[in-house]
């Protein structure tokens, strides 16, 4: 080292004289200042040159503001066009939507009054890899040079009632592709375009069905289970349907794919969240039981399991609902935390005689509407925690998907394993899955799939050979033509008319503070409330209308028009219901010195730096002890009576008058149905979006900024030549 700097003949002299040390310090002292001098230019080395590309993008991206970007797959229905209200309504996100109809998600945008502005429809058919890639080449175009901040995995199908699978163009079973393979190729791509976001978070919807630590995943048949995902292994191509390699059962299908979902997330937490710092986690934002994905059920199904979830369970969950739930996640900065699989609170054992009079929800802490607040992070069970087969499903998927990953960094360990809950499975269900796995595994072929010796293509093609003897597909034309009609996504022909003509019947316009005014109510005003009201945190967003509700002494916002009693159980304040119809007092609140009904009053127009303030009746302490009682006292197990019976007398009421086929929902998609059919045929207005199976001229897009982009480039290697002059 010495010698390198000519200094090792100073340090040789004995002895060494004042000049040479002088000299040896003076040599150190300038590589010290130019060591830190070439470091103080380190930053230089991220300066690009300027160039079109970079000015395109530049462009790009300034398009947005300073709005976060959100990609969401399934934004035209459901839980992914609820969750895009949200995101819209706080003005702070910019939503790129995945759809695969592009003429439908215009129609719905402008029944919905979605702001065109901060919302970006893209094609995306999830049942074709080429289309998720093309829909990526388009996402990076778009973007400019802005990161993703979010990626939500939405879309999904649900095929329940068919014997044999639908294929893709890929060769897998449609809801394998849909709900899991393509996803998990999406996040492997917009993963590198989230770099240089300060909180980007991507969320895969996961299920109770595919949670086996459940009443809902474990003892409902069939269970979700990828076995030693056999199938998996082999290809999952046609005809080989499940990932578990058995044969084809479409309920299940779908369980395994929200079991597949849930244990991806928890392995790119455990591979990449240290390396990216990306928040991935996975959410049940509850059983949305009137979505579109029950639209393949049994018309009696559809008929019964929203009442059923309402007045026997609780567990049922609105729309609108269910979008604020994924919104939060996407939102709330408590949800920044990674490798959480989030859940709400809310049982079904209080409040049930109260939900008789507001369509059998509850809502609040005390049921399955639980609020903002009411977030944990739920247990998972002991199949989603399995190390093992998470690692076997994230190899077997790569290969399957081609997806591009990049280098594990750091894995952490998992948390520690949960205790599960023994399935309580019937007899009928274990009889049901072993039959079909016997049926499965019969013969000669048997045995050379279960050799694991033997090469891949000999057990693929003796499993292929099980299975096509297995194939439920009918031989009759006419009845494959019903069964793709019905499972298309289509809304079935209109079967009673009288009872879509009730459901349009006008809606009676918004009644004003003094039309509900409640009579004398005898609770006197408490005194004034002590000190500022505290904004409940995550609030500042859900609307532009400030809420003070007294004596809680807390702040909410709201949007104007919204119902108070949404904007109550929003709080986590607690109100009672009786009517539902302004006539009785049960549900009185106090609005400027006024006693009104809660169930009839809507948010105001406020002027600006005030608020709308009400003064909710508190509930006597007894009367919280009451509904605060232990779980298992003799009180619990009377009121746990008392509610059921409530529930079921609940349950035969509405079911006995609920209408066939979800004609509200489906009168609403025939008539969407009919508004897309109508633009096509004018054709009278161009579509807002990207569709990228039928690109729009693209370099004619670009062209209009090459001339302006040339100009700064001769600008600048002009102001470079006339300061090196200087």
């Amino acid at each position: 080292w010495l010698k390198q700097f000519g200094l090792e003949g100073s340090c040789a002299q004995e002895p060494c004289s004042g000049i040479s040390q002088g000299m040896i310090m003076l040599r150190c002292s300038s590589l010290w200042l130019l060591l830190q001098a070439a470091q103080g230019f380190e930053w230089m080395a991220h300066i690009k040159a300027p160039s079109i590309g970079n000015l395109l993008k530049s462009h790009m991206g300034s398009r947005f503001g300073d709005k976060k970007l959100v990609v969401i797959t399934g934004t035209s229905s459901g839980l992914g066009l609820a969750t895009t209200k949200a995101l819209l309504r706080t003005e702070k996100y910019h939503v790129i939507g995945g759809v695969r109809n592009l003429e439908k998600m215009s129609v719905v945008a402008e029944e919905e009054g979605l702001n065109l502005e901060h919302f970006t429809p893209v094609h995306l058919d999830l049942a074709s890899f080429a289309s998720v890639h093309k829909f990526v080449e388009e996402l990076e175009k778009l973007r400019g040079d802005r990161p993703i901040d979010r990626l939500a995995c939405n879309a999904a199908v649900y095929q329940p009632t068919l014997d044999y699978p639908k294929w893709t163009e890929d060769g897998h079973e449609q809801q394998h592709q849909i709900n899991y393979f393509s996803h998990f190729l999406l996040t492997s791509k917009v993963m590198p375009m989230m770099e240089g976001s300060d909180d980007a978070r991507i969320c895969m919807l996961g299920s109770v069905t595919g949670n086996d630590n459940t009443v809902g995943g474990g003892g409902v048949y069939p269970i979700a289970d990828l076995k030693e995902l056999d199938g998996l292994e082999l290809g999952c191509k046609k005809p080989i349907a499940m990932m578990d390699g058995y044969n084809f059962n479409g309920a299940k299908a779908y369980k395994d794919t929200k079991l597949a979902c849930m244990m991806t997330c928890n392995m790119l937490h455990e591979r990449f969240h240290r390396s990216t710092g990306i928040a991935f986690s996975s959410v049940y934002p509850g059983c949305i039981a009137e979505t579109p994905l029950f639209r393949e059920k049994r018309p009696w199904f559809r008929k019964l399991f929203p009442v059923f979830m309402k007045y026997i369970t609780g567990g049922f969950v609105g729309e609108e609902e269910a979008g604020q739930r994924l919104f939060q996640v996407l939102h709330d900065p408590r949800c920044r935390k990674s490798g959480v699989y989030w859940g709400w609170n809310g049982g079904p054992r209080e409040g049930r005689e109260d939900s008789l009079e507001k369509g059998g929800q509850i809502t609040g802490a005390g049921g399955a509407g639980g609020g903002w607040d009411s977030i944990f992070e739920n247990d998972q069970s002991g199949k989603v925690l399995n190390k093992d087969l998470m690692m076997k499903l994230w190899k077997y998927t790569t290969e399957v998907t081609g997806a591009d990953w990049p280098e594990a960094f750091l894995p952490k360990s998992p948390c520690p394993t949960l205790k599960v809950i023994e399935a309580a499975t019937s007899i009928l269900g274990v009889i049901e899955e072993r039959a079909r796995m016997e049926a499965s595994r019969q013969g000669e072929g048997a045995e050379i799939v279960a050799n694991r010796d033997l090469p891949r293509e000999e057990r693929r093609k003796s499993l292929e050979q099980m299975l096509l003897a297995l194939d439920k597909t009918p031989k009759d034309q006419k009845q494959l033509e019903d069964d793709l009609l019905r499972t298309s996504g289509m809304a079935p022909a209109a079967q009673k008319e009288v009872n879509v003509v009730k459901q349009f019947k006008p809606v009676s316009t918004q009644a004003s503070i003094e039309d509900v005014v409640v009579p004398e109510v005898d609770d006197p005003l408490l005194e004034e409330e002590k000190g500022p009201p505290k904004m409940i945190p995550g609030h500042e967003l859900l609307g532009d209308t400030p809420v003070v509700f007294q004596p809680q002494n807390v702040m909410t916002m709201a949007r104007v028009g919204q119902p108070l009693s949404e904007v109550a159980s929003q709080a986590d304040v607690f109100i009672r219901y009786k009517c539902r119809k302004g006539e009785c007092k049960t549900c009185a609140v106090n609005i400027d010195g006024k006693w009104v009904s809660a169930c009839q009053t809507k948010i105001e127009p406020q002027a600006p730096g005030q608020h709308f303030a009400v003064r909710v009746r508190l509930v006597s302490e007894a009367q919280k002890r009451k509904e605060k009682v232990a779980f298992f006292s003799p009180e619990s197990v009377k009121d746990g009576f008392f509610n059921n019976a409530w529930g079921m007398f609940g349950f035969v009421k509405e079911g006995i008058a609920a209408d066939d086929d979800f004609e509200v929902r489906m009168a609403r998609e025939r008539r969407i149905q009919q508004l897309v059919a109508e633009k096509a045929k004018h054709g009278s207005q161009k579509l807002r979006g990207v569709r990228v199976d039928a690109p729009v001229d693209q370099e004619g897009e670009s062209n209009k900024f090459i001339v302006p982009a040339m100009f700064g480039v001769f600008g600048f290697m002009l102001a470079m030549v006339q300061s090196m002059n200087a």
